[in-house]
């Protein structure tokens, strides 16, 4: 997918959209839902798709509990895209 495409991806959806720009840090699904009002269940909907699409990833997967999602390179590109948009 070209940056755009990710781009049109992201705004499509409220609750992905939020959820990358919440991560401006590593966080846990938990920490997300409370930072995004959103419900524990839609983060983690939300965090498949953003992970299928390698815009995030989990810095320690093996564990069961208090899993760690950061963006990768290419989730903050779309990042900064989406902040730049919002500025004008």
């Amino acid at each position: 997918m070209t940056n755009f495409s990710l781009l049109s991806f992201i705004l499509r959806g409220e609750r992905r959209k939020a959820i990358l720009l919440c991560l401006d840090k590593p966080q846990i699904p938990r920490e997300i839902a409370e930072i995004c009002r959103v419900s524990i269940h839609n983060v983690s909907k939300s965090l498949k798709e953003l992970l299928s699409r390698e815009l995030i990833k989990c810095e320690n997967p093996k564990d069961k509990f208090y899993r760690f999602y950061t963006l990768t390179d290419k989730g903050k590109k779309i990042r900064e895209m989406i902040i730049k948009k919002e500025r004008y």
